[in-house]
């Protein structure tokens, strides 16, 4: 049965969607459509209360109180591959049909991981902000020195679909690649990808950079403290294209004062 078939209700859409999607609804359905900006969390909960689905944008924290509100909803859709941002447990216990979106953006997100890497090891944010502020002044033999990446260790921290991604990409870098993951791949996978698995400890020790591509769950909020900054290299780099909860954004601007990493990309 397909949602134009069910009882008519309120469908609410939290954020703008590229392309008319919107319009492949039913006319029976009334359609609640941010069209210009995502919904503040306020506007949503409001919302939400009369739908029976809601496409949900990640920034929207969907949580008991708010399903609670909603007697009528049969179906949250996620916009996005992660879904902390909704109780989903709660909701399905409540009978309420929870999606996501994975592996639509699996080669964009790889690909922008490996921008980010790039950038932040050879300083081009910094670069672009000292012309941008017309504060070059000429050449030097170490002006914004930044890293090779042949011969360094990467790490990987989540090794799904968009870390095994990532490395197709990167390992033509002749980078010695390492990963620690929830589960350990097939020793097929980790031999089509040059890597190996190590324990947590090992990963933040020996990583030169260090990627974050994890989803959040209760398990690896806040992976990254200062106690764990303190046992990673000198200078090495931190990337995450996973979520932010991941790192202890505190311990972080801690960490970079103390010179315990050398930089970041976010």
């Amino acid at each position: 049965m397909t949602l134009s078939e069910k009882s008519p209700g309120t469908i609410v859409i939290s954020g703008p969607l590229i392309g008319h999607h919107h319009k492949r609804f039913s006319d029976s359905y009334e359609v609640v459509y941010s069209d210009k900006k995502v919904m503040h969390q306020e506007e949503f909960n409001e919302s939400i209360q009369e739908a029976c689905a809601a496409i949900v944008m990640t920034s929207i924290t969907v949580s008991p109180q708010v399903i609670d509100s909603a007697p009528n909803l049969k179906i949250l859709s996620n916009c996005g591959v992660g879904y902390d941002n909704i109780e989903h447990q709660y909701a399905r216990d409540k009978g309420i049909l929870v999606t996501n979106t994975p592996d639509v953006l699996t080669t964009s997100c790889a690909e922008l991981g490996v921008a980010l890497v790039m950038a932040t090891a050879r300083r081009l944010a910094e670069g672009f902000r000292l012309i941008e502020n017309n504060e070059f002044s000429g050449w030097k033999i170490d002006l914004l020195l930044g890293s090779e990446l042949c011969g360094k260790t990467l790490g990987m921290f989540g090794c799904g679909r968009i870390g095994q991604a990532m490395v197709r990409i990167i390992k033509g870098f002749g980078m010695n690649i390492i990963y620690h993951n929830r589960r350990k791949l097939s020793s097929e996978m980790e031999a089509d990808l040059a890597m190996r698995y190590v324990s947590f400890n090992d990963l933040i020790s020996l990583s030169d950079v260090l990627v974050v591509t994890a989803s959040l769950n209760r398990d690896n909020s806040h992976s990254f403290t200062l106690d764990n900054f303190r046992k990673m290299k000198r200078g090495s780099m931190l990337v995450n294209i996973g979520r932010g909860g991941i790192i202890k954004e505190s311990d972080l601007i801690l960490a970079l004062g103390e010179d315990l990493i050398g930089a970041v990309g976010l």
